[in-house]
């Protein structure tokens, strides 16, 4: 790959997750780059209309070009498509917020998203990454992965930008994680990313023998009760089903082929 190409695109995950406007000094020692080679193309990012000097200061920031793209993307995605029903019917029948994570591994990715009328807005906004260990979407993969990926699970990381940390998880919690979800076949969190927020999920596969992602409800625990799972568990079985057979997939039910408990 071209050094110039790789270098701007460096830059461009920089200021993607800097929660602040970056100076060029700032963004160099952050990645190791010569000033001037990051003046050069921050000046080319801003002329092509994908970076912005914030007023008042010699610091730049992210315009929304990148973000008008990527909703292109996913507006025209024959997976959004497949899913957007399933999506809908979740959130019509139950009341919660219904999305779908998509697996990134050691992350979940939250690709599309109803909300109901029992949902809390904004509990999963798409583009988020999130570590597959804390949330309920990601509890609901890692089980189907083989051993040998889900011990890699318990070893710190960062996401392919650098920026995004994966903690790492004691492989006793994993594992118990992985007995539940493989007896029950749902997954749920408790104040998972965010306090008081409450979430069940089930696993969808398309044509790979691995989880493509999962479907989730979830709402505040005061809509979804704890003593409750088990009745949205059958429910959010139920739509991830439908979304596997949308995607020409089936689900993966040979434990055995996994590796051991």
């Amino acid at each position: 790959m071209s050094q110039t190409l790789t270098k701007g695109l460096r830059i461009l995950e920089a200021l993607a997750h800097s929660n602040q406007p970056r100076g060029i000094t700032e963004l160099a020692r952050m990645l190791d780059m010569n000033q001037s080679a990051v003046q050069r193309l921050i000046n080319t990012l801003v002329k092509q209309g994908y970076a912005r000097q914030a007023e008042g200061t010699r610091k730049y920031r992210l315009t929304y070009s990148l973000w008008e793209l990527g909703q292109r993307s996913v507006e025209d995605s024959a997976l959004r498509r497949l899913l957007r029903p399933t999506l809908l019917l979740g959130a019509h029948v139950t009341g919660m917020t219904c999305f779908f994570a998509m697996e990134s591994f050691p992350f979940v990715v939250y690709f599309d998203r109803v909300e109901g009328r029992r949902g809390r807005p904004h509990s999963a906004e798409p583009g988020r990454k999130v570590p597959m260990t804390a949330t309920a979407s990601g509890k609901a993969i890692f089980p189907y992965l083989p051993a040998r990926r889900r011990a890699q699970l318990a070893q710190p990381a960062t996401d392919w930008t650098g920026f995004v940390p994966f903690p790492g998880l004691d492989l006793d919690v994993i594992e118990e994680v992985v007995q539940q979800v493989r007896r029950d076949r749902y997954a749920w969190s408790v104040s998972g990313m965010r306090k008081g927020m409450n979430s069940v999920a089930a696993p969808v596969w398309s044509k790979a023998p691995e989880p493509l992602g999962a479907i989730v409800l979830t709402s505040s625990e005061t809509e979804l009760r704890v003593e409750e799972f088990p009745s949205y568990g059958a429910h959010v079985l139920e739509l991830a089903e439908e979304a596997t057979v949308s995607l020409g997939g089936a689900a993966f039910r040979n434990t055995a082929e996994l590796g051991p408990h």
